[in-house]
C-alpha cells in the first residue's frame, strides 16, 4: 500500500478567500486533500482505500471519483468532498465525504463544495445524486436539504459503535439516511411495488418529482438470481445488491455469510432491490417473512431501488439526531415495520 504519512498541517488560515476546484492528479495535491480528511477523521475515515495514493489516482483517472477541494489564495486546502459513481447505483453518483478543516469552519465551505459537486454531477450527464448523511449529525442533513436533496429512506446501522472516527459514542451503531437530488425528471420509471410500501414510494417519488407508473407484477423474468456483496469489516455491515431476481433467490440468499447464530463480526445485512424488476414484490415478501425490515428507497437512477435490512441489534431511536424532513421519513419507515 502506498500510504502517505499524514498530519494536521493547518493551524491558522492565511486568508479566507476560498474557491473550489477538482483535485489534481499528482502526489502533492492528493496528499494535501488527504491531510484535510485527516484533520477530522485521522486514519479512521470510512473509505480507507482513499489513503492509498495509487488507489486515489486510479479512481479519479477512471472517473469513479470526482474529488473536489476548497482552496484559499495561499494554497491552503481546508475543505474536501467527492462524488462517487458506485456501480450499485447506476445513473446516480453518491455525494459524500464532505470534510471542512476545523480551523476553517463557519466560512461557508460546506455550501461551496456542495454547489460545486452538484454542478460537476450535472456536467457528467448523470440522472442525479444521492447522499447518506449520518444521523448523529443533523447539520449534514440541514446542509443537504438546503441544496435541494429530498430524504427518501434510512440506512440503519451503517457503522459500528465507534462510528469510524465520526460521531460515535462507543455503544450505539451509527445510522444514516438516504436522500436524492435528481437532474433527469422526464424519463419515465416503471415500478413493481409491493402493496405494503406503495404509498411510501408514491409519496417519495412525488416529492422528488420524477415520472413513474406502477405496474402489476407477473413474476420474476430472470433465470437465475444475481447477487453482489461487499463486507465492510470496520462498519460490521454486509452490503448486498440483488442484480436479478430468479426463482432460486432463497438458496442464493441463504448462502450469504450472515446468520443469527454465526460468530461473524457482521451485525447488519443491507439489501438493495430494484423495483423495476417484476420479481420485486415476491422477493420483498420473502424478506419480510425472514425478519427483514423495509428501510426506504433510492429512486431516480437507471434503476429505482428499495432498501431492506436485517439487524442483529434494535434501532435506538433516542440516539438518532434528526431534522424534521428526515424524521418524517424515519417515522413512516418505523410505522410500516410496526416499530413506532
Amino acid at each position: 500500500m502506498n500510504r502517505p504519512e499524514l498530519k494536521n498541517d493547518i493551524t491558522e488560515l492565511l486568508d479566507r478567500d476560498f474557491t473550489c476546484r477538482l483535485v489534481k492528479d499528482n502526489d502533492e495535491d492528493i496528499i494535501k486533500a488527504l491531510n484535510c480528511i485527516y484533520s477530522h477523521y485521522k486514519y479512521d475515515y470510512l473509505h480507507q482505500a482513499l489513503y492509498d495514493l495509487d488507489y486515489f489516482k486510479d479512481v479519479i483517472r477512471n472517473g469513479r471519483f470526482t474529488a473536489a477541494v476548497a482552496e484559499n489564495k495561499h494554497g491552503q486546502i481546508a475543505g474536501f468532498g467527492a462524488n462517487d459513481a458506485h456501480p450499485w447505483f447506476p445513473g446516480l453518483m453518491e455525494m459524500g465525504g464532505l470534510i471542512v478543516h476545523p480551523v476553517a469552519r463557519g466560512n461557508g465551505l460546506g455550501d461551496m463544495l456542495d454547489d460545486f459537486r452538484i454542478e460537476e454531477g450535472r456536467k457528467k450527464g448523470i440522472r442525479g445524486l444521492f447522499s447518506t448523511p449520518i444521523m448523529p449529525n443533523p447539520a449534514s442533513q440541514i446542509l443537504l436539504s438546503r441544496h435541494g436533496f429530498i430524504p427518501t429512506g434510512m440506512y440503519f446501522h451503517a457503522g459500528g459503535p465507534e462510528s469510524l472516527g465520526a460521531s460515535g459514542d462507543g455503544m450505539h451503531p451509527m445510522d444514516c439516511g438516504f436522500s436524492v437530488y435528481i437532474y433527469d425528471k422526464e424519463t419515465p420509471h416503471e415500478i413493481y411495488a409491493p402493496g405494503e410500501i406503495k404509498d411510501f414510494l408514491r409519496d417519495v417519488m412525488d416529492k422528488v418529482g420524477i415520472r413513474y407508473e406502477f405496474k402489476e407484477s407477473t413474476g420474476s423474468k430472470a433465470d437465475n438470481t444475481g447477487i453482489d456483496f461487499n463486507h465492510e469489516v470496520p462498519s460490521k455491515l454486509l452490503e448486498t445488491r440483488i442484480l436479478g431476481i430468479g426463482p432460486d433467490f432463497p438458496e442464493v440468499i441463504e448462502r450469504l455469510p450472515y446468520h443469527e447464530d454465526d460468530d461473524t463480526d457482521i451485525q447488519a445485512l443491507m439489501m438493495l432491490i430494484s423495483t423495476n424488476d417484476p420479481g420485486c414484490p415476491e422477493l420483498y415478501r420473502y424478506f419480510r417473512e425472514h425478519g427483514f425490515i423495509f428501510a426506504g428507497s433510492v429512486p431516480g437512477g437507471e434503476e429505482d431501488l428499495i432498501v431492506m435490512e436485517h439487524l442483529k441489534h434494535p434501532i435506538y431511536k433516542d440516539f438518532i439526531k434528526i431534522q424534521p424532513d428526515y424524521e418524517a421519513i424515519l417515522n413512516k419507515v418505523l410505522k410500516i415495520n410496526g416499530l413506532e
